[in-house]
């Protein structure tokens, strides 16, 4: 009758822990790490440690388990208060806080080459201009308008913002509401005001009043 030596299962463990030290060793830079193999199997029978990295495993299952079920608790608990922030972030705002125009759209005389293609906020140099709508902005000169601010929104109308005095957003996105310059008295002007465009898909100017008034904003 042919006997075979089955090994037991005490070497075969000594054995891959052998095989796991090594492996550790060639990537650690020959410091082998004691994992938890190698600890069973010098662990003496009274020492519990079976019981206790079961309970250790367990334990770090369900904490994996409850992480993500607590992510999202988060998540739900959170979105109340993004959309309450959402709702109070303007999507619309008039350029500059005081109401009242001193020019508006079509007017002619000394002041105009042909015709005045926009509307005169008349504040005081210095004054918070703000993006009237999301988009993207870049600074120009022009000897007419001055210091301006070209504010191009995501459906392709452009609103401009002249004779400031300086710029507080040179380039890049902004926000509706985001103060992006300050008004002044560059260019050709009588006196200090803001003079505001709006130009759809960056075309010829359309009458800046009609279009706020379409926004629910009313500069007067």
């Amino acid at each position: 009758m042919l006997t075979v030596a089955v090994p037991s299962f005490a070497l075969l463990g000594v054995a891959a822990a052998a095989v796991s030290s090594f492996a550790a060793g060639h990537h650690g830079g020959g410091h082998p790490r004691t994992d938890a193999a190698s600890t069973a199997v010098h662990q003496r029978p009274d020492d519990g440690a079976d019981g206790t990295a079961a309970a250790t495993t367990a334990s770090g299952a369900t904490a994996r388990t409850a992480t993500p079920a607590a992510d999202r608790a988060r998540r739900r608990a959170a979105l109340p208060r993004r959309q309450a922030r959402a709702r109070d972030v303007p999507h619309d705002v008039l350029p500059v806080a005081q109401r009242g125009l001193s020019a508006y759209f079509g007017e002619t005389g000394a002041h105009w080459l042909s015709m005045h293609t926009g509307i005169d906020f008349p504040v005081e140099p210095g004054t918070p201009v703000r993006a009237v709508t999301d988009g993207t902005v870049r600074v120009k000169w022009n000897p007419s308008y001055g210091n301006m601010v070209e504010l191009t929104a995501p459906d392709g109308t452009q609103t401009w913002y002249c004779h400031l005095s300086a710029a507080r957003v040179t380039s890049g996105a902004v926000h509706a509401g985001e103060v992006i310059a300050y008004s002044g008295d560059t260019g050709n002007t009588t006196g200090p005001h803001l003079h505001f465009e709006v130009r759809p898909h960056g075309g010829a100017p359309v009458d800046p009043l009609p279009w706020l008034l379409a926004h629910g904003l009313d500069p007067r």
